[in-house]
């Protein structure tokens, strides 16, 4: 049996500055709390996944800096087999956001290096895709490289799965050649062209997203756990046990590894999601992303 998964995604250092209010054009203010953290979908996902027990290989590109000296290190650390270049011209990925004393924030993101991954890149690693089970991908990459890889991994009898997140327009046939697809609630509207507070149910929302191609259809509800549909049934797959929320933002990343891992060992969907649910629910117990994503023998 495959047991691969093959990560392809971003790699970026988070930083954030709280401050009392915003400078304007020009201005200069403190700033206090200053925070740095590894971040990246891609980078995530496949470190959740690693964490969990997978047989997970990432492709990403970082820059030939200190932030990428890091990438490498926190990889290895990690026990991935990181198959991520470092790129001559690009600075490693890096997101930076402000927040204010009432908790409005200010975020710019350059994913720099993470966009050098070209096709040339995914055709160097075909041996390695083909003994793959599952390709994950996200949607913070290059969008051309994003469809080459699907449409290669497709061709390959590989199981395609998409992130659609952080969403943006998505060519069609990138669409078509998506076995899975994992948005949250905003994600599947968006897809759809609905604004993200359209009255529409999840049901009605993933027999939309099927229409469009996608064989299986998983929609991330947070506290409600998450909605699995395919062309034989839709169902609701709740979380086991109710947590207390610190922090969020690691529960999709933390859901997309343990959904691939749960899938490669030969799990049902609905065993996967259900225990990807968990996966979430533990990690939005604790304060940061890597440092949230749990371990197999936590879970």
């Amino acid at each position: 049996m495959k047991t691969r998964i093959l990560v392809y995604g971003s790699y970026a250092v988070g930083m954030t500055m709280k401050c009392g209010s915003f400078p304007s054009a020009g201005q200069t203010v403190p700033g206090y709390s200053f925070q740095q953290f590894h971040g990246g979908k891609g980078s995530n996902q496949a470190i959740a996944a690693a964490r969990l027990g997978g047989n997970v290989c990432y492709v990403s590109c970082v820059g030939r800096d200190m932030l990428g000296d890091a990438a490498i290190e926190l990889f290895k650390n990690e026990g991935l087999d990181a198959r991520v270049k470092r790129s001559e011209t690009r600075a490693t990925g890096v997101g930076f956001c402000m927040v204010d004393d009432i908790g409005e924030s200010r975020i710019i993101i350059d994913f720099g290096a993470s966009n050098e991954v070209s096709s040339k890149d995914i055709d160097e690693l075909r041996d390695v895709l083909a003994s793959s089970q599952i390709l994950l991908t996200q949607l913070e990459s290059d969008m051309d490289t994003v469809l080459y890889a699907a449409r290669l991994a497709r061709s390959l009898g590989v199981t395609v799965i998409l992130n659609p997140a952080p969403y943006r327009a998505m060519p069609d046939e990138l669409i078509r050649n998506v076995d899975v697809i994992t948005p949250n609630e905003t994600e599947a509207r968006q897809m759809l062209g609905m604004p993200a507070d359209a009255d529409i149910s999840d049901e009605s929302t993933a027999q939309k997203l099927m229409e469009l191609g996608i064989g299986k259809v998983i929609i991330t509800l947070g506290k409600n756990g998450a909605l699995l549909a395919d062309e034989n049934d839709i169902q609701r797959i709740p979380i086991k046990r109710l947590v207390t929320p610190v922090d969020t933002t690691g529960a999709g990343d933390a859901f997309a590894g343990a959904l691939v891992v749960a899938l490669s060992e030969g799990k049902s969907y609905a065993d996967a999601v259900s225990w990807a649910n968990e996966a979430a629910s533990l990690s939005v117990t604790r304060y940061g992303v890597v440092e949230s994503l749990p371990y197999r023998n936590e879970l």
